[in-house]
Formats: structure tokens, sequence, C-alpha cells
């Protein structure tokens, strides 16, 4: 009669129902031991430090069968009964590895009561095992059950060879627990023996301030934190994480952590202008807090100090993105970046996105042959479906219309998402070709399909506006506030499209300011609430207004609203100036061309 061990049975089980038989067979003996993800637990994958030694198994035919059975069940789906199958065939036969797949496949299907059961039942079997310990004291924490987990906790700390990484595995674990201070409180007395040596100690409070943090303590994870930096205040990790614990969102909406992050990395660059990494980070907090002129200083001393920091090249070209065209600086930017890792070959960092970026620049300069050509670079992962949406707007606007049509409608959509971002995409290159009725229908049936979903809402409603249905704009708005009320862009435009064509101006500074308070450095934001200043009269709130917006985004429809609030207060010179910038840049805007008309205006 055949004997091996049922772990090594099940993978062998996998490749008969897979139709090798054969192999299966020969290779019983040495199949791939299936391991427990202990990370979708909370835990980590440390191997055993004692295996299971379990009883041999006869492969009974009655075995063999329910276990195939149990496989090909959850082949076709059915963890439920492929867990049932393996929990009854481990009961019965005593052995731990069976036990633990079954554990597995509860854990992969996410079903915490289930897992706990075959956890326990594997601890039972294997009573020295570390790994039953750890994945049954992560699925009592998950549970709720700390008490009963917190021994095992103490138990794999004082085990491990690295006690100060376990303890932050356990506090991911702890963090799910419905009682958050009384994880938290867990989480402490854990602790609490590792603060006694040296070289744990800074670590620990980081972990400390991690779990207050997430348990909502704000004050104790400052304590912590700030315990962390002064036992090691030179150190970049330490202070790389304290700045990132410190900047993160509290429940209140309270900038003082980031404002303390500042500070902090500020002073480590007094003391070490060398630190690239520090700088990139105060940088990047910097642009969070609004501050984008430091923000871009900080990002020029690190590439100063690292011509090949491909993180400052590319966020340096991303914030070039918003200068006045030509966007020389951005472009050469996104080029260094790509040359950068073409000669470093870093595989951490992806060209696609500069490729995009530069596919943008090239399209918003009517340079649509080199856009299709930095497109076509992108053939693999994440950004490719992108690429074939990018690729479809620009042969619409080089009036390929039929061929865009057609590039999108052979497209494989992975999903509803993708195949509602086909239908915006037809949309928009029948927009282009000014097919607006043609456009909105499009729009219109794949809302009919997906009527909740909010980025066809948006689209829709602004299809409906080109063919002049307000109504049926402002309904579409209407249900995508309720849908997503903090949506800056459908009070926007709904507030906009009312001062545009002066009505209820009231109301629309009303739907306008409730979308500057959600999205406050908004340039498109602040271009609508300077025009329904504007609409209203106050043409020196209006100016105001328009100039920052200009300032943050100089594109067309900006700089026509910002030249006419100039030509209404006698300014005419410096109206005709800033229509002529933007002009040079997007000579048939729409907006510009009849603004100009409108006024009776020769540049």
């Amino acid at each position: 009669m055949n004997r091996c061990s049922p772990s090594a049975l099940a993978a062998a089980i996998r490749a008969a129902v897979a139709g090798l038989a054969a192999l299966a067979i020969l290779g019983c003996a040495t199949a791939p031991r299936a391991e427990l993800n202990l990370a979708q637990a909370g835990g980590s994958a440390a191997p055993e430090t004692v295996p299971d030694a379990p009883p041999d198994v006869d492969l009974t035919g009655a075995l063999l069968y329910q276990l195939m059975a149990a496989e090909l069940a959850l082949q076709r789906g059915d963890a439920g009964s492929a867990f049932a199958t393996y929990l009854s065939v481990a009961r019965q036969t005593r052995d731990p590895r069976i036990a633990r797949r079954a554990t597995e496949i509860a854990v992969a299907g996410r079903a915490g009561a289930p897992a706990l059961e075959a956890a326990s039942l594997w601890r039972e079997l294997a009573p020295e095992s570390r790994d039953a310990r750890q994945a049954y004291a992560l699925l009592l924490a998950g549970s709720g059950q700390l008490e009963e987990a917190e021994p095992l906790f103490a138990a794999s700390l004082r085990e491990s060879p690295q006690p100060a990484l376990e303890l932050a595995q356990i506090q991911r674990a702890l963090s799910r627990a419905e009682d958050r201070a009384a994880a938290y409180a867990t989480l402490e007395r854990l602790a609490a023996p590792l603060l006694d040596q040296p070289a744990l100690a800074a670590d620990v409070y980081l972990t400390l301030a991690i779990g207050a943090h997430e348990a909502g303590l704000p004050e104790r994870a400052l304590q912590s934190a700030h315990a962390a930096l002064a036992l090691r205040p030179d150190d970049q990790r330490t202070l790389l994480s304290v700045a990132q614990l410190l900047s993160r969102p509290q429940e209140k909406d309270d900038a003082s952590g980031r404002a303390q992050a500042l500070q902090l990395l500020a002073s480590f660059l007094q003391r070490q202008p060398q630190a690239t990494e520090v700088r990139l980070t105060y940088a990047r907090l910097l642009l969070a807090d609004g501050q984008r002129a430091a923000a871009v200083s900080q990002f020029e001393q690190a590439l100063a100090a690292d011509a090949a920091s491909l993180d400052a090249l590319y966020a340096l070209g991303v914030l070039a993105l918003d200068e006045r065209p030509p966007r020389n600086r951005a472009r050469d930017f996104f080029e260094r970046y790509l040359q950068v890792l073409e000669t470093t070959g870093m595989p951490t960092h992806d060209p696609d996105p500069a490729y995009l970026n530069l596919a943008r620049i090239a399209e918003d300069e009517r340079r649509y042959d080199e856009a299709l050509q930095w497109l076509a670079r992108i053939d693999d992962g994440r950004q490719l479906f992108n690429a074939l949406l990018r690729r479809a707007v620009i042969l619409a606007k080089m009036q390929r219309v039929e061929e865009a049509r057609r590039l999108l409608a052979d497209a494989s959509p992975a999903g509803d998402e993708q195949r509602q971002q086909l239908a915006i995409a037809d949309g928009q290159v029948l927009r282009e070709a000014r097919r607006f009725d043609e456009s909105y229908q499009v729009l219109a049936a794949a809302l009919e399909r997906s009527p909740d979903d909010t980025a066809l809402l948006y689209d829709t409603a602004m299809a409906a506006e080109r063919l002049d249905r307000v109504d049926e704009m402002e309904r579409l708005l209407r249900r995508l506030m309720q849908l997503k009320p903090d949506d800056a862009h459908a009070y926007n435009a709904l507030g906009y499209t009312l001062a545009d064509r002066n009505l209820r101006l009231p109301e629309a500074h009303e739907l306008i300011g409730k979308a500057l308070d959600l999205a406050p450095d908004d340039p498109h934001v602040i271009d609508s609430m300077g025009w329904v200043y504007f609409r209203m009269g106050n043409f020196a709130k209006a100016r105001e207004l328009l100039e920052r917006a200009y300032s943050l985004r100089p594109e067309a429809e900006i700089g026509a609203h910002l030249g006419e609030v100039l030509w209404a207060l006698g300014e005419q010179d410096a109206a005709r100036r800033v229509w002529r910038e933007v002009r040079a840049g997007e000579p048939d805007n729409e907006t510009l061309s009849s603004t100009l008309a409108r006024l009776q205006v020769r540049l």
C-alpha cells in the first residue's frame, strides 16, 4: 500500500486532477508542501521551528477519493465543501498536516470561524508546532478573543529570533480586533518585557506608536514615536517611520501631526543635508501640505545631490506639467528619468507612467504622431489599458474617428470598470468629432447598464450640457452628489454651468463654495468661483480669484475668463496679453474663441 505525507498528497492530487496521473503518483513522496499564508491573517511566514510529526496515513481508495473530491471542489470555487472534507479527514486521521490544509483553505476564503476551528485542531494535533500556535493566536485575536491569544503571542515572542519584528506582526493582527482599546492594552503588555532590552527598545516604541495611532490614541502615539526618536535621533529609518506616523490623518481633522513631522524632517536635514531619502520625504510632505514652491525646491536640491534620483526626476516632471506650454522642463525631466532608468535598470521603477506623461505633453502641443509613438512603447502592465484609451482620443483629434472607435470596440475589458471606461472614451471620441448627440447616446446607454457609476454620471451630465439639456445635466449631477457627496467636480460643474448661463447665481455661488471647501487648491474650482463673482458684478473679487487660478494652471479657459474680467475693468492691454499667451498654447479653444468673438476683439 502506498504511503506519503498528506500535504504532499494534496499537491499530487492537484496534479492528477490536471491530468498528470502518472507524474502525481511518482511524485507523491517529493511533491511540494502547501504553505499556510500567515500573512493573510496578519502574521509572518517564518519556517517551522518544530516540524509536524504525524502518523503514517494509509492511502486507501476511500481516502484518496475524499481528498481528490476536495481538491476538485476547490478548483470549482466550492471552498466550503473542500474545507469540510479536509477537516473531517483531519479528525479521522489525526494528521496535523491535513488540519493545516483545512486552515489554509478557510483563511484563503476569509472564513473566520471555520479557520479558527481548523487551527484549533491543528494546534491540538501538533502542540509543539510554532506555526500552529501562531496561526491559532492570530485567528483568536482576529475574532476578538484577546485573553486566549495573549499567552500564545507571549510564547512566540520568547522563542522568536527577531522579537521586535514578531511584535510588529502581532500588532497588525491586533489592529483587526473590534475592541481597539483592549487590543492596544494587550500590545502594551506584550511589549513591556522587550522595552528593557536596549537593542530592541526603539523598534518596540515604533510598533507601540503605530498601534496607538490605529487604536485612536494620538497622544499615546506621539509619546511612543518621540521615545523611539530619542533613542535613535540620527537614524534615518527611525526618523522616516516617525514622520510617516505623524503625518497620517487622525480621526479628527488636525494638522498638528503633519506640522511636527515637517519640523522634525527640516531639523534633521540641517544636521545631515546629504540625507536624500529624508529630503525626498520632506518634499512629498510639503507638497501634501500645499507648499508647492517649497516642495519643488526640496526636489531640486535632492536632484542636485543625486543627478540620477529617479524619484526627484519624476516628481519634478509631474510638477512641471502645470507650467505654461510648451512644457519643455517637464519633457526634459521625464526623458532624463527614462535615460537613468535604462542605464540603471531599476526594477522598482516603471517607465510606463513617464511614457504616458510624455504622450500627454505631445498631445497638448498637437504633436499627435509623437504622442502615439510614446504610447506605443507601453506594451504590458497596468498602464496598457490607459494607453489604449489615450490612443483612441488622440486618433479622434487627428480626424481618424472611425479608427479610434474600432480600437475601442475591439478592446477586451477586464470587468465592468474597464467596460465603463471604454464607453466614456467612446463618448469623448465622438465629442472630439463634434457628434454631440451620438456622444450623449453612447454614454446614456452605458449609464442605463450601470446607473450608479459615478464616472458615467459625470460624463453623461457633461454630454447633456453640450446639448443644452441643463435639466438633465442637473438631475444626473444631483444623483452623483447623493452617491459621492465629497466629489468637488459635481458641485463645481453644476455651479459653473448655472453661472455661465447667468442662472440662479446665489445657488451657483453656494454650489461652487461647497466645491471649494472640498478642493480649496483646485484651479478649475477657483476659476468657477471667480467667474460667478464676475457674473454677480464683483469684478475685484473675480480678478483676485482668476489670477490665482491662472497662476496655478495657465489654461486657455481660465485665461479667457481672466482676460474678460480685465477687459471689463478697462485694462485692455493686460487682457490682450493674457489672451495671446493662452492662444499660443491652445489656438482652437472654444471658450477663448467665443470670448474674443463676443467682445469683438482682434489680437
